[in-house]
């Protein structure tokens, strides 16, 4: 795939400003229904206009063009940079269906709830080989068993801890008692002729101060339905260990990564090792490469959440990893605040540099705070434009999508949550940089651009 060309630009850890938490996204902002007005170019030449109704279809359709640079010469170069196609990523003889989710609920005669559990997993079928997908789903169904067996111990430790306290005298009230609950859900990551890559998450809540969440890969070899192990990936095993941990060790030492973890020890006195490669299935394959994840507690604190260490796919042939499980198809890739990436944004053959951070400032007079989204590319920093383009910004996180597998560009995404009314429903704003290095506001979607299940068809302004 052309276009698997993103890498990160590795820098040693030097303190800086605190990190944001990416488990608490600011809910503040404007309303999101207001249409954003078009982003201030850093350069005179881009003037994005208002997206267009088709007059065939009726549909909507979000274009941006560069008029003051453009002349008869450069007309078509001009349209085909500031177009904005969406197209599908190559077909894929994969379908994946997610089943209605199981539901529990368990309650004493009194009507004390103390048990609740909600189970939803996949059904894989392949196209032309059927054997295979039997073999997935047996292995999925067999990791459905176990969550099954583990929920029933829980509900058996609920209601024993809640009868245990029946018996001490204590007076409890309705409400009083919090039931026990878990969720286990899949999400796809990556699905085509070669990979079938899962995560699953468990969230699990014992009564303590607060729920726990918890991540594991199940990485499958589609032409022959065998679940993967991280030694599967090469075909020397060692060195592929000793590739992957060096270079996540290298992440690890980046102020992106070093703020979230209790300590830098950990990356060279085998905590990060051990954390990344002892304990089971906690990597799979996604649109961007190989990601390592780092729960909660194992590396840092609960409020820092999970940490994913991500080996973009065009490092990895360097480190062993078979070519039987390259990727070519779209480019999604979260980045961390404040990592710097480079990557041939624009297509014109030379990378650039880009990154993201954020920056709280609070106003004494007014007692209002507000948040500046600084996206560097190459130095230049596109707050100004940014800004232009959001009606109000918020924290945000920075996402590489790549909208059109087949064009030169490689667009990105600010990520965040935006008030509307009383809820706070997630967002992705796109842009694309420009030839011309200007930055090109391309529309909005519901839902964060790195959510597999958020298949992007559309953007609006």
């Amino acid at each position: 795939m052309r276009k698997q060309n993103i890498q990160f630009v590795k820098r040693a850890a030097a303190g800086g400003l605190a990190l944001s938490l990416m488990l608490a996204l600011c809910a503040c902002g404007a309303d999101a229904s207001e249409t954003p007005e078009p982003v201030a170019p850093v350069t005179d030449e881009a003037q994005p206009e208002e997206s267009t109704p088709d007059s065939d279809t009726g549909e909507t359709q979000t274009t941006t063009t560069d008029e003051a640079a453009q002349t008869p010469a450069d007309e078509d170069a001009a349209a085909d940079e500031s177009a904005v196609v969406i197209s599908e990523d190559p077909a894929s003889p994969v379908t994946i269906t997610m089943q209605p989710p199981e539901k529990k609920e368990l309650a004493t005669e009194d009507g004390t709830v103390y048990y609740t559990a909600e189970y939803s997993y996949p059904v894989v079928s392949i196209e032309g080989n059927t054997a295979a997908a039997d073999k997935i789903n047996a292995d999925i169904l067999a990791q459905m068993e176990t969550v099954r067996a583990d929920g029933d111990t829980a509900a058996q430790e609920a209601l024993e801890w809640l009868n245990s306290l029946n018996e001490s005298g204590v007076s409890l009230e309705p409400g009083d008692f919090r039931a026990y609950s878990d969720d286990v859900s899949y999400s796809v990551q990556r699905a085509d002729d070669r990979v079938i890559s899962l995560t699953v998450n468990y969230y699990t809540d014992a009564g303590g101060a607060h729920g726990y969440t918890f991540w594991r890969g199940a990485v499958y070899d589609t032409q022959t339905g065998d679940r993967l192990t991280l030694d599967d990936l090469s075909d020397d095993p060692e060195a592929f260990r000793a590739a992957t941990l060096a270079y996540n060790q290298e992440l690890a030492a980046t102020d992106s990564y070093s703020e979230r973890m209790f300590s830098t020890d950990d990356i060279t006195n085998g905590t990060l090792e051990t954390v990344l490669y002892e304990e089971e299935n906690v990597w799979y394959l996604s649109g961007a490469g190989l990601v390592f994840v780092s729960d909660a507690y194992d590396l840092g604190s609960y409020a820092d959440g999970a940490i994913e260490f991500i080996i973009p796919y065009r490092d990895l042939p360097d480190m062993g990893f078979r070519e039987a499980y390259a990727y070519d198809g779209r480019l999604i890739m979260p980045l961390e605040e404040k990592q710097e990436y480079a990557a041939d944004l624009n297509g014109d053959g030379t990378e650039e540099t880009i990154s993201l951070y954020n920056e709280s400032l609070y106003d004494d007079a007014s007692g209002v705070s507000t948040t500046v989204n600084h996206l560097l590319i190459d130095g230049a920093d596109f707050a100004d434009a940014v800004s232009s383009a959001l009606p109000e910004t918020t924290w945000a996180y920075l996402v590489m999508y790549d909208l059109n597998v087949e064009d030169d560009y490689v667009e990105f995404a600010l990520c965040g949550n935006y008030a509307e009314g009383d809820t706070y429903p997630p967002y992705s704003q796109f842009f694309r940089y420009g030839k011309d290095k200007s930055l090109l506001y391309l529309g909005t979607t519901a839902g964060y651009a790195n959510d597999t299940a958020n298949v992007i068809q559309e953007l609006t302004r």
